[in-house]
């Protein structure tokens, strides 16, 4: 029976290939799931009238967190929660009676405004 004899020198040079190429795939892998808890995608993937909307109460610089929008009901009713919005002109949107919350429900394939109140941070 015969063995596989691998010289030192070449299992050397595969061990710091291996090395210097392991961080630069982990440091390419960890970037796949960020998403910026603040981001101008959460407000334009809302629907046009909304968006439209959240773009003029707060202007084009708004940037949203994950639960800005929420959908009920199969997408036919949107909740906005606008204590998970940011606005370049500040906003204003909280109180001591809560923060605003709008609820948009779909009606002959458009979203009109349906409800606008204030509300506790986490309803």
């Amino acid at each position: 029976m015969s063995t596989l004899r691998i010289p030192f020198p070449a299992v050397v040079v595969g061990v710091v290939l291996v090395l210097i190429g392991a961080p630069t795939a982990l440091g390419r892998g960890s970037q796949v799931g960020h998403d910026d808890p603040w981001n101008r995608e959460h407000i334009d993937h809302l629907p046009l009238e909304v968006r439209n909307a959240v773009n003029h109460m707060c202007g084009n610089s708004a940037r949203a967190a994950h639960y800005f929008a929420t959908y009920l009901d199969n997408s036919h009713i949107i909740r906005l929660h606008f204590e998970h919005l940011q606005c370049g002109n500040g906003g204003g949107f909280c109180s001591s009676a809560g923060c605003l919350h709008q609820e948009y429900v779909t009606r002959g394939g458009q979203y009109r405004l349906i409800k606008s109140y204030y509300g506790r941070n986490d309803d």
